[in-house]
Order: C-alpha cells, then structure tokens, then sequence
C-alpha cells in the first residue's frame, strides 16, 4: 500500500519535526554536529524514499532510530569522551551511519523483496535483532573503562575513532537486519496514525469533559476565595490571594494528581473541592478510557462487516 496524500504530508512534518528536535539537543556536544545531523538525516531520507520507494514512514522510523543513536551518543561521549575534539566527535557521529546507508544499498534487492511482503514483521524478530544490536552495545560499554585511565585528547580521539569504527563496521553487516526493523516500525507508526485518526472523536469528547472539570473547578476556587475574603491557599509555603490562572493551574494538577505543593490548599472548604475534584477526575478518566475503547472496537466491527 502507498502513502495517501495526508500521510506523506504527516511522514514530511514529523520527519522535519524529529530532524529539528535532534539538532537542536546535540548542540551541547558540539555546535558543528547540530548541522551535520540535520544534513546527515536530511540525506537519509531522501536516501530510503529513492532507493526504497513505497516505504511509507520507513523515513520517520529512521528518523527516530537516529533520535535513539545520538541520545545514546550523546550519553557516551559526555561520560566517557569529554576531551575528544568537535571534529573528531562529529566524524565518529556520522560513521556507523554512513555504514549504513552504505549496507543498506549493497543489500537493497534483498530489503525492497521484504518491502513487499505482507507480513513484514515475521522478519523484525527479537532473534534478529538482538542478533546485531548486543554487539554493537558491547564496544560501546566497554569504553566506560576509559574515565579512570585519564587519557590524552589524542588518545581520546584515537579511541572513539577506533570504537566507532568497529560499530560502524558491525551495522555495516547487520544493515539488512536494521533495515528490516526500521520497515516493521515504520509500520507500526502507520497503524497508530490510522487508530489514532479513528479515536479523535471519542478522544475530544474525553478533553472537551476533563477540561470543564478543570475550568469549573477553578472558577470556584476563586469564588470561595472572593467570598471568604480571606487567602485561602498557600504559595510557596505562604498565605497568599490566587489569580484565576494560578486557580486553573491548581485546578490542572490537582486533577492530574501531581501535586507539586508550589500551591496548596489552605481553608477547609477549598481542600473538600480539591478532594472532590479529584474523584470526580478519576471517575471521568476511567469513565473516557471506557468509551474511547467502546467506540474502537465498534468501529472495528463495522469495518470488518463492510468489508465482508
């Protein structure tokens, strides 16, 4: 099946989204890396949506895979790397995926020919994957020895290189797996976007409720406040007058049970409503989880009768 006009437009969105998102949180690594993952993700997925047309969300699932590798990245070399210089750092970023890219091309016969299978997943095994994600974790846990050894820059640079390189080498070789299981994912974000599509309905009902308790709520907070005429709330640990704004956001927390304590009930009318509140915020979730499964499985049914 291909992408629909709409999904292409939210596989672009999402894809760019992502893409931003991961710039912008490598930036603490090094400011150069922040524009090569934005080149690097940018080519990937002109690179699968060519070589492997038809994939629907593969580009998002590679998208997010990356998201996990420079989180994990990220991790790595703010622990175990911290004098490694920008350039060094950003070169051994781009080598595993470079390996990739590179298998992916050298097995895309193979890969395209699972594309089209209808059960993809039967190939995205947990077999398959650990078979070459376990490796790859292995090089990379063993360099939390290195911090003790107070190495040099160059040592330093040499190493991550080195490391990187061996990873580089492994995804090279399991890039047909990898491959695999960015397909299967990509899969599985379709499928959420259709349920999803299918639940807005139900969902918004569920919000436009949980937001009446929320603004009901505050209203009378505020009231009991005005009527009393006295503080009845305590802020940062002190008596003090709400806003609306600050009764909303109480209101907010208080249905969500969190309970930062910023704000805190102080008169005894005001700590009955919060309690009140809250029951009534949990009757209503299970009560919307309730309905918005109702209303799935009943338009299950009615496809499955259409389409028979």
């Amino acid at each position: 099946m291909a992408y629909t006009g709409r999904q292409r437009i939210v596989g672009i969105v999402l894809t760019v989204a992502m893409i931003l998102l991961i710039a912008f949180a490598v930036t603490e690594i090094a400011f150069w890396l922040a524009f090569v993952m934005v080149a690097i993700i940018a080519g990937g997925v002109a690179f699968v949506t060519r070589v492997f047309p038809g994939s629907r969300f593969f580009s998002i699932s590679l998208a997010n895979l990356l998201a996990v590798y420079a989180s994990i990245y990220m991790l790595f070399i703010t622990t175990n790397f911290i004098g490694a210089s920008e350039a060094v750092v950003s070169v051994a970023f781009l080598l595993p995926i470079l390996a990739f890219f590179g298998g992916a091309w050298r097995w895309r016969e193979p890969i395209a020919t699972i594309l089209g299978e209808p059960e993809v997943s039967e190939h995205a095994g947990i077999g398959h994957i650990l078979r070459w994600l376990l490796p790859v974790f292995a090089v990379g846990a063993t360099t939390f020895a290195l911090p003790p050894l107070a190495l040099t820059p160059l040592q330093t640079d040499g190493i991550l290189l080195l490391d990187m390189a061996v990873i580089a080498g492994l995804v090279f070789f399991a890039s047909r797996a990898v491959a695999i299981f960015m397909i299967a994912t990509g899969l599985m974000f379709e499928e959420f976007f259709v349920r999803a599509e299918r639940l807005a309905v139900p969902a918004f009902a569920f919000l436009t409720f949980y937001s009446l308790n929320v603004i009901v709520f505050a209203a009378l907070y505020r009231i009991v406040e005005r009527v009393s005429g006295t503080p009845q709330f305590l802020v940062a640990g002190e008596p003090a007058t709400i806003t609306f704004s600050e009764a909303l956001y109480f209101s907010l927390i208080s249905v969500a049970t969190v309970g930062y304590g910023d704000i805190t009930p102080l008169g005894g009318l005001v700590r009955a409503l919060a309690s009140l509140q809250i029951i009534i915020g949990v009757l209503l979730l299970l009560f919307g989880f309730y309905e918005i499964m109702s209303y799935a499985r009943d338009h299950l049914e009615h496809e499955h009768k259409r389409r028979r």
